[in-house]
């Protein structure tokens, strides 16, 4: 799985099967879409495998499995967690806790040529020349 933080509180989620799985169809049902099989139904690539993109809240863990031609149930085996479930098997889980709280830096407006030509000499005449440094002369009286 490959998760992407996305505006506000979501993130992209994007789900993938191996060609090895051996089947014509694939979806993956979860917590999101009620478990829906027809909800996001995963599209084959060039591969054979399979891949579908889903936006989902942060800040929370989904249970999820899919489902292989409308009657096999498989498990994510590179799942972030598994709990069981009612029907003595488990659950894979996307956990995206984490993302409600990471949140990507702000991108830096790049300064003008006026702010950057100010910046430069402001910094030019804060400091002396690396390796000279003043003479003190000493007043007589």
């Amino acid at each position: 799985m490959v998760r992407f933080r996305g505006p506000g509180g979501t993130a992209s989620v994007t789900f993938t099967l191996a060609p090895s799985v051996g089947a014509q169809t694939a979806a993956v049902c979860g917590e999101w879409n009620d478990w829906s099989p027809t909800a996001d139904v995963m599209r084959r690539d060039a591969d054979g495998g399979f891949s579908v993109t889903v936006e989902l809240e942060v800040g929370r863990a989904y249970r999820f499995r899919y489902l292989l031609d409308g009657v096999r149930w498989e498990n994510d085996w590179a799942a972030d967690a598994y709990l069981p479930n009612s029907y003595g098997e488990d659950d894979s889980v996307v956990d995206l806790t984490a993302l409600a709280t990471a949140r990507p830096p702000a991108a830096k407006k790049a300064p003008t040529k006026k702010e950057a030509t100010k910046t430069i000499k402001k910094a030019a005449t804060a400091k002396e020349p690396a390796g000279k440094k003043k003479k003190k002369t000493k007043k007589t009286t």
